[in-house]
């Protein structure tokens, strides 16, 4: 996968990433370090990404795997955030397209958003 590539040359300070293993490009393992100056400071926060098989075209689902209170995330550490749903109109009417799920998306930005 040429972003997976492109992420292990410019990785963000904090974030440590990739495929769980070489056989399954699919499920990705996270460490997210916790950003200054918040209550998450100091904390290291384990997560998996999880792509469908026609990633980029839908977005991939990221669900925490310590428990943590946040208001993005559910009690089963899934995460909830604009980029990570669907493409297209919101039938609740909150987000714009402009804030959902398109193929210019990354997974950085997935990772620099919750």
């Amino acid at each position: 996968m040429a972003e997976y590539k492109q992420l292990t040359l410019n990785l963000p300070e904090g974030i440590v990433t990739g495929p769980m293993n070489e056989e399954n490009f699919f499920e990705w393992e996270a460490l997210i370090m916790g950003h200054e100056d918040t209550c998450f400071e100091f904390g290291v926060f384990p997560a998996i990404l999880s792509f469908p098989l026609d990633y980029p075209l839908s977005p991939p689902r990221m669900r925490f795997t310590c428990e943590m209170f946040h208001p993005n995330i559910y009690p089963d550490g899934r995460v909830c955030i604009s980029i990570l749903h669907a493409p297209g109109n919101d039938p609740m009417g909150y987000e714009s397209s402009a804030e959902r799920w398109s193929p210019v998306q990354s997974v950085e930005k997935i990772l620099l958003s919750w």
